[in-house]
C-alpha cells in the first residue's frame, strides 16, 4: 500500500511539473509575441512620422476668371466685389512621397491661403486627396473630361490629368511621381456665394500652400503664378 501511494505522488508530481513547463512556455512565447507586436507597432509609428510629400513642381492648369465662363480676363467679369465672379482657378501639384511607408491617398490634405483682396466667405482652403466632391468649370465640360478623376480631385499619374479612363490612385508609394490639382476656388463650391473660399491664380499676392500628412510631416510652399498660361511654373 505505501509503495502504490508513493508511485501515485510521484506521477502526479511529474504531471504538475509537466504542467508548468507547458505553461511557462506558452508564457514565453505570448510574451514574445506581444514584444514583436509592441515593436513592429513602435517601427511602424517611428517610419511614419518621416513620411512627406516632397513636391516637384506646381502649374497653373486652369485660369478661367469668370463663373462657368471661358473668357480670359477679369476685367470681363462683371462686378468685381461679386465673390461669384471668381470663376475657377486651379493648379496641377506634381510631387511624390519620401519615406519608408506606404500611404492612403485620403490620409494627405492641402491648404491653401492668401491675402485675398475680394470679399470671399474665406481665403482659406482645405481639401482631403482623394476627395471628389467637385463643381465643373466651362473649360472642363466642354472638353470632356469632366469626369476624369483628376478633375475629380483624385490623384493620378503624371500625364493622365484629362484622361477619363486613368485610374485614381488610392495607395501612395515612396519614390513615385504623382499628379494632383490643387483647388484654388469654387471647383468643389455650389452654385451660391455662401461657400465661396479659396484663392484666385493672380499676380497680386503670394498663395501659401501646406501639405499635411496625418502622423508624418507637413510641407510648405509658397506660390508665385506670374503668368495665366496654362502649364506656367508657380513654384
Amino acid at each position: 500500500m505505501q509503495r502504490s501511494s508513493g508511485s501515485i505522488g510521484i506521477g502526479a508530481m511529474i504531471v504538475f511539473i509537466a504542467l508548468i513547463l507547458v505553461a511557462a512556455v506558452a508564457s514565453t512565447i505570448i510574451i514574445k509575441s506581444v514584444e514583436d507586436l509592441s515593436v513592429s507597432s513602435d517601427k511602424s509609428r517611428d517610419d511614419r512620422q518621416f513620411s512627406k510629400i516632397e513636391i516637384s513642381d506646381v502649374q497653373v492648369f486652369l485660369y478661367e476668371p469668370c463663373w462657368q465662363s471661358s473668357d480670359s480676363d477679369e476685367l470681363d467679369c462683371g462686378d468685381s466685389g461679386d465673390p461669384h465672379q471668381g470663376g475657377h482657378h486651379e493648379l496641377i501639384m506634381l510631387f511624390n512621397l519620401r519615406g519608408e511607408m506606404d500611404l492612403q491617398a485620403d490620409e494627405v490634405h492641402y491648404q491653401v491661403s492668401c491675402e485675398e483682396t475680394r470679399a470671399f466667405q474665406s481665403p482659406i482652403r482645405t481639401v482631403t486627396f482623394d476627395d471628389s466632391d467637385t463643381w465643373d468649370s466651362r473649360t472642363s465640360t466642354e472638353q470632356g473630361w469632366s469626369t476624369a478623376p483628376f478633375n475629380r480631385g483624385a490623384v493620378v499619374l503624371p500625364g493622365q490629368t484629362e484622361d477619363t479612363t486613368a485610374d485614381a490612385i488610392g495607395t501612395l508609394e515612396p519614390g513615385v511621381d504623382y499628379a494632383i490639382m490643387i483647388d484654388l476656388l469654387d471647383n468643389q463650391n455650389s452654385v451660391t456665394e455662401d461657400d465661396d473660399e479659396g484663392c484666385r491664380i493672380t499676380r497680386e499676392y503670394l498663395i501659401h500652400l501646406t501639405v499635411i500628412v496625418e502622423g508624418g510631416l507637413d510641407t510648405f510652399a509658397i506660390l508665385e503664378c506670374e503668368k495665366y498660361t496654362r502649364g506656367s511654373s508657380c513654384y
